[in-house]
């Protein structure tokens, strides 16, 4: 059997969230699931990722925060899609 493919999802919109995660399925994807930055970055410190899909807007610590912690901080170069409903990114 191949190795799953790890993911963590952060997202505080729950529902967008099991979307994503119905989307990508339990068949090749080993799914984790962050409510806001601060709870990924903890996830971060302890688990590796093959990708992470990150909100831009997340209440504690934003998307962008985060990424600049996982790049700076954490040194880890795993993969990160951001995501947002936002019309314009800074």
């Amino acid at each position: 059997m191949d190795r799953l493919i790890r993911v963590l999802i952060v997202e505080d919109q729950l529902q967008l969230a099991e979307n994503i995660m119905e989307y990508l399925g339990e068949q090749r994807y080993a799914l984790d699931f962050a409510y806001d930055g601060l709870t990924a970055l903890h996830l971060l410190g302890v688990n590796q990722y093959d990708v992470i899909i990150l909100d831009v807007m997340l209440p504690a610590l934003s998307g962008i925060e985060l990424c600049r912690k996982v790049r700076g901080e954490l040194g880890s170069s795993t993969p990160i899609i951001l995501v947002t409903a936002r019309s314009e990114v800074e």
